[in-house]
């Protein structure tokens, strides 16, 4: 854990000092939800719930592509990456910086999906629910998206290689991730006899399942991928 530790830390000082994910991402973000609520400012018909909770993974999609990339890429340019491999192990190197990514990730999902629920006016959301989906699938996200930027680190074209790689690992999580998310939005819940918790507990094992699975192997396969 304290080598774990070590790079986490290395990773947030080197984002506090340049802010080159937080100020991608934020952009990104910021733009998104800007452009949005321009859009649909003169408009009398607003999205619908199931509307609302697709944007929600699709920012959650394009975002990591934006700034996860990073990961592995700063260590590249700068050269950097020879101490690493001299002063941390393979799985302290990965953890540590999956540990960031998903943090950054946990911290603009909470912000961006409550703006786009105030934005659409959606009511009676399943807090808890939308937390736990939300929550299991980011790890999921920032998982496959760190091992992949180890991937794509030395190569030229990163920025679209990372997400075409990305994806489609990342489709079921996202189909099983949608599903959750209409349960929590209450939408196809008029005609079931269960509660939320119940119908969405499905997709949340699932989605638990995937993410251990996305973590073990990404462990696994990272000496191979670091080393060589």
């Amino acid at each position: 854990m304290q080598g774990v530790a070590a790079v986490f830390l290395k990773e947030v000082r080197t984002e506090w000092r340049t802010r080159v994910a937080l100020s991608g991402v934020g952009l990104f973000v910021v733009g998104a939800l800007l452009l949005l609520g321009l859009g649909l400012g003169q408009s009398t018909k607003l999205p619908s719930a199931e509307m609302t909770g697709t944007l929600i993974w699709v920012l959650a999609l394009f975002t990591a592509a934006t700034g996860l990339g990073r990961a592995f890429v700063q260590e590249a340019e700068r050269g950097t990456a020879l101490a690493l491999r001299l002063h941390a192990r393979p799985n302290d190197v990965w953890l540590g910086k999956f540990a960031f990514n998903a943090l950054l990730m946990l911290l603009l999902n909470s912000l961006t999906a409550p703006v786009l629920f105030s934005l659409f006016q959606v009511r009676g959301v399943n807090a808890g629910v939308l937390i736990c989906v939300l929550g299991i699938g980011t790890l999921a996200i920032a998982a496959i998206f760190t091992t992949m930027a180890a991937l794509v680190a030395q190569t030229t074209a990163r920025g679209g290689l990372l997400a075409a790689l990305a994806f489609p690992l990342l489709a079921p999580a996202f189909q099983v991730g949608l599903n959750g998310t209409k349960a929590a939005l209450g939408i196809g819940m008029e005609s079931i006899q269960k509660s939320v918790w119940q119908v969405a507990g499905v997709d949340i094992a699932m989605l638990t399942i995937y993410t251990a699975a996305a973590i073990t192997l990404s462990l696994w396969l990272f000496d191979f991928i670091w080393n060589d």
